[in-house]
């Protein structure tokens, strides 16, 4: 590394990899479609969708933010641990089966997740990325009946984020969902 801070892929592995769907801005630098540019830019992945993988997503979140200054912002820090948490406690409840134990990818693999977090210190985006099979469907706002134990995350994502949505990737058995957050 140079020690200058770029965008780089981050997601999964396999099948053609992401960095060949960016174009190269006039400077030189790659710039994925419908995205910015983000000064800076830190990735965790790939991690088991397992029961503590919310809790290092939430860790690891805390630990850049601070290193990228972004603490200070009121409740900026509390916010995006809580959406990075939600958004990986979806990944892990759909990777596992009714009796709590990981269900595996075709290829005996467990499912995967990666984290993404991006700023140019006035907005911030989380990602949450996943290679769940199509057949697990998308993230899907709704309002559930007071005895059910889940379908709250992404309404808490949806209150407490400026903007929300996800993205299917190109060429990968992969999505991301993200969301956005003022920064100041």
């Amino acid at each position: 590394m140079d020690g200058r801070t770029g965008t780089v892929a981050a997601g999964p592995a396999t099948g053609t990899p992401v960095a060949r769907t960016a174009r190269l801005t006039a400077a030189g630098e790659r710039q994925w479609p419908g995205m910015r540019p983000w000064p800076l830019f830190s990735a965790l992945g790939p991690i088991g969708a397992l029961p503590t993988a919310p809790g290092l997503a939430r860790e690891f979140t805390a630990m850049v933010l601070g290193g990228w200054d972004l603490t200070r912002v009121h409740d900026l820090g509390d916010l995006s641990a809580l959406i990075v948490s939600e958004l990986a406690t979806n990944v892990v409840r759909l990777a596992t089966g009714s009796d709590g134990s990981p269900l595996y990818q075709p290829d005996g693999r467990l499912t995967e997740l990666w984290l993404r977090l991006m700023s140019d210190h006035v907005l911030l985006q989380v990602e949450v990325w996943d290679n769940l099979p199509a057949s697990a469907g998308v993230p899907t706002l709704r309002r559930p009946g007071a005895e059910e134990e889940h379908g709250r995350g992404l309404a808490i994502v949806n209150q407490l984020s400026h903007r929300w949505g996800y993205n299917q990737i190109p060429g990968l058995q992969a999505k991301s969902v993200w969301a956005l957050l003022k920064a100041r």
